[in-house]
């Protein structure tokens, strides 16, 4: 899956010299924690949250904090932010998130603003491609990790006629075996986890016993 298909294209921007007054209206208003900063030909200059916000707060005196937040919205946003382009894969975005802990993630063609994926964006799409928000099971398999392993179970799955909505394949502690989690459109798995076993397989769960 491509960036494009999940970003969101309609941000909500400002300018650098906008105060930061006004990016704290912005998120009020949109009930959002970010605010790209763009320049006059829609190229991404900068990133502003919450968190700048809140740490650019902390020090103003009390006394005038009001005019503090008539600063420019410059002197405190995210210079060069980390950026995608709408056609890297998805995958590619989730590494960026997870390495440099981000919570949004602006997304530019050269360096023109095109769109934005948030952290929730992120996690309801591998939420939706898990298939798990769908009525299914999940059976998990501990496998050799040789060639063709994942097509034999594919080939005793379809003999069942119940339709296979997503794999996973996860690795353990040892390089040649691996946990496969296929979800499956059905809410009783009894009759495949027997043929799964009858064949042979090592299946983890679930635990039809209970």
């Amino acid at each position: 899956m491509l960036i494009e298909q999940i970003m969101n294209t309609t941000c909500i921007t400002m300018q650098p010299t906008n105060s930061i007054a006004h990016a704290v209206e912005l998120m009020q208003r949109h009930q959002i924690r970010h605010v790209l900063v763009v320049n006059a030909r829609h190229e991404l200059v900068g990133l502003v949250g919450l968190k700048e916000i809140q740490s650019a707060s902390s020090i103003f005196h009390p006394d005038t904090a009001k005019q503090d937040l008539q600063y420019p919205v410059s002197s405190i946003m995210i210079e060069s932010p980390v950026t995608a382009h709408p056609l890297d894969f998805l995958e590619d975005a989730a590494v960026l998130f997870y390495e440099y802990r981000l919570t949004c993630l602006p997304i530019v063609r050269g360096r023109r603003l095109v769109g934005i994926v948030t952290e929730t964006d992120l996690l309801r799409t591998f939420v939706q491609l898990t298939g798990a928000l769908e009525p299914s099971s999940q059976i998990e398999i501990r496998v050799e990790n040789t060639a063709g392993t994942l097509a034999k179970i594919a080939a005793l799955l379809a003999k069942t006629n119940i339709n296979i909505l997503n794999v996973l394949v996860y690795p353990t502690d040892d390089p040649y075996v691996r946990i496969v989690a296929f979800r499956v459109q059905t809410m009783n798995p009894i009759r495949i986890i027997e043929k799964l076993r009858k064949e042979g397989f090592d299946v983890l769960g679930p635990d039809v016993s209970r």
